[in-house]
């Protein structure tokens, strides 16, 4: 009998500890909060205005307005918590155009010859690469297809001068490149080896920059930048590159130091990056910079002022000269 009721007793206590209906047991004290929604497609939207732009050592003129976007598409993930061994799609779009159409390039000739003395410029870039993450170091090749447009890629209107022979202005640029980035400390180490199909000639850059956190929003990013080409021609015509160099319209003072472009030392850039982070998505980063030309290039800034023709002006060597220049950039991830 007594073990009768103890067994009655343990069932009456199991039954008033468990629900009657499912969803009607008590919250616990302390609920577990549900993992946050990743909403990341790992885009980046950005917007911009550089004083000057400067591409690869060349100044190419005042007033810079940008929009770009890029990303990354995980292809295959990593064993290593930090991602190492994992292989990412990246790619990029941008466009850029000099407001006001303030470029270096454009020859100063006589007024009644009718070119203009300023030249509108614009560029669209696109590219794709294919970076590894080996952990110390990260791989990456792909390839970039730049688009010129504006009277600059179209010779500044020396094409249209009677007697002139034409193919004044710039190419488009298809590149390969094979590029490799590391950290050594609190330094991040890049360097990129680029090869353009369509107009011959190698440019190769190697790159620092390092982060200092002000505040939990702003850092300072102090960064250097060096290049070096081989046949370099930066995309422009034989016939630009002919009278960049000083060899005159059609030729008339034979080839040019730029003939078959520069090989050596481009131009060493410096500056300071200072981004401020807005919220967890929106980041803007004012900076300032400078660029100095070496080598090949500081003799470009002295060639391209010869004449174009005896006693018809020369063209201007901005270009090619060491600039201050500053600029801001508003990004935001989605």
């Amino acid at each position: 009998m007594k073990l009768t009721a103890m067994l009655k007793t343990l069932g009456l206590m199991a039954l008033a500890s468990t629900p009657v209906l499912a969803g009607t047991a008590p919250a616990p004290k302390n609920p577990i909060a549900p993992a946050p929604v990743d909403d990341d497609l790992g885009i980046v939207a950005s917007i911009g205005y550089d004083s000057n732009y400067v591409w690869r050592g060349i100044n190419y003129g005042q007033h810079w307005v940008r929009a770009g976007l890029n990303g990354a598409i995980l292809l295959a993930g990593g064993a290593g918590e930090d991602g190492a061994g994992s292989t990412s799609l990246l790619w990029d779009v941008n466009y850029g155009s000099l407001a006001g159409d303030q470029d270096s390039f454009s020859p100063t000739l006589p007024a009644f010859v009718g070119v203009p003395t300023t030249s509108s410029f614009q560029r669209l870039s696109l590219g794709a690469a294919v970076s590894h993450d080996l952990g110390p170091v990260s791989i990456s090749f792909g390839y970039s297809y730049i688009h010129n447009m504006g009277l600059l890629a179209n010779g500044s209107g020396l094409n249209s001068i009677p007697g002139v022979t034409g193919g004044y202005g710039m190419n488009d640029i298809q590149q390969l490149t094979l590029g490799v980035s590391s950290n050594l400390g609190p330094v991040n180490l890049s360097s990129s080896a680029n090869y353009d199909l369509v107009n011959g000639g190698w440019y190769f850059d190697l790159n620092a920059k390092s982060t200092i956190a002000v505040t939990d929003a702003i850092s300072i990013v102090p960064h250097a930048g060096l290049g070096y080409g081989i046949n370099y021609n930066a995309g422009f015509t034989q016939g630009s590159r002919n009278l960049i160099g000083g060899g005159g319209v059609n030729g008339i003072f034979g080839g040019s130091a730029y003939t078959k472009g520069i090989t050596g030392w481009t131009a060493l850039n410096v500056g300071l990056d200072f981004p401020i982070k807005l919220n967890s998505r929106a980041t803007l980063t004012p900076y300032v910079a400078f660029n100095l030309p070496m080598g090949p290039f500081q003799n470009l800034a002295r060639s391209s002022t010869q004449p174009y023709a005896p006693g018809i002006g020369g063209g201007p060597a901005t270009a090619f000269h060491s600039v201050a220049y500053y600029g801001v950039t508003l990004s935001v991830r989605f």
